[in-house]
């Protein structure tokens, strides 16, 4: 079946069902993300202490990407102000460290301007609500990210409602001046999450992603080829009540992947392709288990998870096609509103090569919130 064949195939499945897309997200980090704003609120003076303090051990043995351990913490501390019942002001810092060190391995500044226009729709510019928030497939954006990435900063929109979740978005990842012998970076995304059912027995999402990355810029003068690439992400999700069991929920579907290059493809061994990913779990109050596939032709990202690629962006290695069986096994506790603990452990076999690979960790997320003042401004 050629490429074509395949792809037409895959967009009618898609229609069949759809899973959760592989450890799209990492569960403590919901602690970063912030909730609508609240209008009895206005004119809060708050202290936020947003923290991640992990361990991640990847054992990674095959061509795609070596093996490391990533020990420690992810700090934001920030000063909130509500001065107007629909406008916030977030201004702070972030702050990572790596185990074995004797001083922050990053620092960043952490500005944020928030306008809720109405309880659906929000606009917020400066450090944006990123990383998890977009909920993209992990060959798309690593959800390891979390831990160790800059904030994302540039510009977002997000509308909320029952039945609809979505965003656009850009997080600008390199700024240049004239002269500059670097190239500008941004990443810029579409993200809608339908859900057309919805009750005590199941659960029908529908979600769409389409993602652009451009490296280049006219002001400045580097080595490297202007790329400009797109992701989409198209599926169904089906999640069911599983009433009297153990395991309460029951999910299962597919995710197709699709990746083009308009520039550039000389950078990435290909300019064009596509990946499928069929998968079904269960979830408990604390576990959560899935089993999924994944096969990749061609398909290639700039800041998926390095093993779910074809093109390797760490050690050069490419492989047309691409076949995996995908385990993710997780235990989650919510220990009060503002805590959150994690331990979970994902496999990788690659079938063709017979190659396994695997990767655990465990984390702990605070999100404590200090009301420190009431100051309303004046006219």
């Amino acid at each position: 079946m050629n490429k074509f064949k395949s792809i037409i195939l895959c967009i009618g499945f898609i229609f069949i069902s759809y899973a959760e897309s592989f450890s799209q997200d990492i569960y403590v980090s919901e602690v970063l993300h912030d909730a609508p704003l609240d209008s009895l609120r206005y004119g809060d003076i708050r202290l936020s202490l947003k923290n991640i303090s992990y361990f991640k051990n990847n054992e990674y043995f095959g061509e795609f990407a070596e093996g490391y351990t990533l020990p420690g913490y992810r700090f934001r501390p920030t000063l909130q102000y509500q001065f107007l019942p629909n406008v916030e002001l977030v201004a702070g810092a972030e702050m990572i460290q790596y185990g074995g060190t004797d001083k922050f391995d990053k620092v960043y500044p952490f500005v944020s301007a928030r306008w809720q226009i109405n309880p659906q729709v929000s606009i917020r510019l400066g450090n944006i609500d990123g990383s998890t928030r977009h909920r993209l497939h992990s060959a798309v954006l690593d959800p390891e990210r979390v831990l160790s990435s800059r904030p994302e900063t540039g510009a977002q929109i997000i509308c909320l409602t029952d039945k609809f979740d979505g965003e656009i978005w850009i997080d600008w990842q390199s700024f240049i001046k004239h002269g500059d012998t670097i190239p500008e970076r941004f990443m810029a995304g579409v993200r809608a999450d339908w859900t057309p059912v919805s009750n005590n027995a199941i659960r029908v999402q529908v979600p769409f992603r389409l993602t652009f990355n451009h490296i280049g810029g006219q002001i400045s003068d580097f080595p490297e080829p202007v790329q400009s690439l797109m992701n989409l992400q198209l599926g169904l999700r089906s999640t069911h009540t599983l009433n009297g069991s153990f395991f309460r929920k029951f999910f299962y579907g597919l995710d197709f992947l699709y990746f083009n290059v308009f520039n550039g493809g000389e950078a990435h061994r290909t300019t064009n392709g596509f990946a499928i990913n069929p998968e079904l779990g269960l979830k408990s109050k604390l576990l959560s288990a899935s089993l999924g596939y994944f096969h990749a032709d061609d398909f290639n990202s700039l800041h998926g998870m390095p093993l779910l690629t074809c093109s390797s962006r760490f050690t050069g290695v490419y492989r047309q096609k691409r076949d995996l069986i995908l385990a993710h096994v997780a235990l989650e506790k919510q220990i009060h509103r503002t805590v959150r603990f994690s331990l979970d452990f994902n496999a990788y076999h690659d079938i063709n090569k017979s190659q396994f690979d695997y990767s655990y960790g465990f984390a702990i997320a605070l999100s404590p919130n200090i009301k420190l003042a009431n100051a309303k401004i004046t006219e």
